[in-house]
């Protein structure tokens, strides 16, 4: 296979997949930069918040996945997805339970949970942002993303017959469909958007709110803004003295946008 440089040298057809993946993976970029930057705010964060250093991984697993897509190395960019939202629990798990233990303490102490490949961890992290009636939705959401992802790590009998159709079908790496790239797009967007509330939930309550309500009570003009959980915690937001005076505008807005 050779290795294809830019989008822009791709067929058409898949053009418009691979664009709109870029599209996914900078707005995440752009809500985990925020949440890097804003609670880095506190003196305490690079001594004590694991993200200071797991941003680099989440980072480039991220930034991957474009690489990946584009090179049509599907299944590779899926058990990508899984190591951003298994790490994304861990560290929520972690920093929720001991948030002002030192990096080096958090280690030693959660030795055990970060070596686990399970996450059974994710359920018993505190979902305050959600409203009560979204918390077990998203648990079960979290399960699904990594069962279909960890199908993809280890050799598996759904790999293999997925992989016996794909190069029976003509699609082997390099050419992959349209529909193979649009199936990604749409997982990959579902566990960035789950990897974006643990974030939300890892760091103190003001920066969700500082990326979510702009000075003028409006909300951002974000991809995520369609993620049913990122709106149910923008909801939770509603309270703020700058959204009353457009409360209802702006929830028809919200309830509008969301499309997975």
């Amino acid at each position: 296979m050779i290795a294809k440089s830019t989008i822009r040298e791709l067929p058409e057809h898949l053009r418009e997949p691979l664009m709109k993946m870029q599209f996914i993976v900078n707005s995440y970029l752009a809500g985990l930069g925020f949440i890097h930057m804003d609670t880095s705010r506190s003196p305490s964060y690079n001594d004590n918040h694991l993200l200071t250093y797991l941003v680099e991984d989440l980072l480039q697993s991220t930034v991957s996945l474009l690489t990946l897509a584009t090179e049509g190395l599907v299944n590779v960019a899926r058990r990508e997805v899984r190591f951003i939202l298994e790490a994304t629990i861990k560290l929520c798990y972690v920093q929720q339970k001991e948030y002002h233990l030192s990096i080096r303490e958090k280690i030693e102490k959660f030795d055990a949970e970060l070596k686990s490949q399970r996450i059974s961890v994710n359920r018993e992290l505190d979902l305050h942002l959600l409203p009560e009636e979204w918390r077990q939705i998203f648990i079960e959401e979290c399960g699904r993303i990594y069962g279909l992802t960890s199908s993809y790590v280890h050799l598996t009998p759904t790999q293999l017959n997925e992989r016996i159709a794909a190069v029976d079908g003509g699609r082997t790496s390099g050419n992959e469909s349209q529909e193979d790239l649009e199936d990604l797009n749409l997982l990959v967007a579902r566990g960035l958007a789950a990897s974006l509330v643990l974030l939300f939930h890892s760091v103190p309550k003001y920066v969700a709110g500082d990326f979510l309500v702009d000075p003028n009570g409006d909300a951002p003009e974000w991809y995520f803004s369609g993620s049913r959980f990122i709106a149910a915690i923008d909801s939770e937001f509603d309270y703020k003295h700058e959204r009353q005076s457009q409360l209802q505008e702006l929830q028809a807005l919200r309830s509008s946008k969301v499309f997975f």
